[in-house]
């Protein structure tokens, strides 16, 4: 069985884009559970479930660490997952090519034991970060594929814009840590899985998917004054938040650890938006 777990809050056309995209792409049976987050429920008013989707409603703002956790919960009790069952971590904002889930599975049938994640092209066909390597923590240096020579990259750090990975992996990393809320829960779970458990995760060159329209959260690119930069190393929105920053890398670097990589990565940012706005 193949389970793809989709955390929403509202856009539901993207949404449907999304499951016509698994519908057109997966032949075999799948199981999509729907996270609707939003306080009107507004996935579950718009979109009919059958056998192929179930949506669970949150009883209260989860976010995206806590909707993730809340289906890893009903695969791991409801469901009963099995080792061999396929599991997929996956946003509503992307659309995947024809090819792109045969090419992860093939992958996944030759190394049990690995996570797998296709690339990313944005709506203007430019790559876009489907994760990184850490070169080197102090400064904080990592690496992004996008230039790809060989079948499969490895990285740290993965997006879970498609992120897949056989019943047994899920079952050995477990949930997110919760008090990311919303940023670095991904990174948080192939992170455990490599220092914990020796499992690696790897970016596969011939598996696209596409990215509808990144317009979740505070983006960098968008940012256009010194106090929305700053604002934005204390928003929940915000992948600069320092908070969950350093949340992230206590958990496997300690806490001197994770205070200079939080500074480094804070610092780098800034240097990046002054750099940007004196060009």
């Amino acid at each position: 069985m193949i389970y793809i777990i989709v955390p929403t809050f509202a856009r539901v056309d993207e949404t449907k884009k999304f499951l016509e995209s698994i519908k057109r792409s997966i032949q075999a049976n799948y199981l999509i559970i729907i996270i609707d987050d939003h306080p009107d429920k507004v996935t579950f008013k718009n979109i009919k479930q059958n056998e192929r989707i179930k949506i669970i409603r949150s009883e209260k703002e989860l976010w995206w660490v806590g909707c993730i956790n809340l289906g890893i919960q009903n695969l791991l009790i409801e469901n009963k997952l099995n080792d061999d069952d396929i599991v997929i971590f996956a946003n509503n904002d992307i659309q995947i090519d024809m090819n792109c889930f045969n090419l992860l599975h093939n992958e996944l049938k030759r190394d049990n034991l690995q996570i797998v994640h296709p690339r990313t092209i944005d709506q203007k066909g430019f790559e876009v970060s489907s994760g990184a390597k850490i070169i080197s923590f102090f400064p904080y240096i990592t690496k992004h594929p996008k230039k790809f020579n060989k079948e499969k990259e490895l990285i740290d750090m993965g997006t879970a814009r498609f992120l897949m990975m056989f019943g047994n992996i899920l079952k050995k990393v477990g949930y997110i840590n919760e008090s990311l809320i919303q940023y670095g829960g991904d990174n948080d779970f192939t992170l455990s899985a490599k220092r914990f458990h020796e499992i690696n995760t790897y970016i596969l060159r011939d598996a696209i998917c596409k990215l509808e329209d990144d317009i979740t959260g505070i983006k960098n690119q968008n940012i256009n004054n010194i106090k929305e930069l700053f604002g934005s190393f204390y928003s929940i929105k915000s992948p600069n938040n320092i908070k969950y920053r350093y949340i992230l890398f206590k958990k496997f670097f300690g806490n001197i650890a994770a205070f200079f990589i939080t500074a480094s990565i804070s610092f780098n940012t800034v240097v990046k938006f002054i750099l940007k706005k004196i060009r």
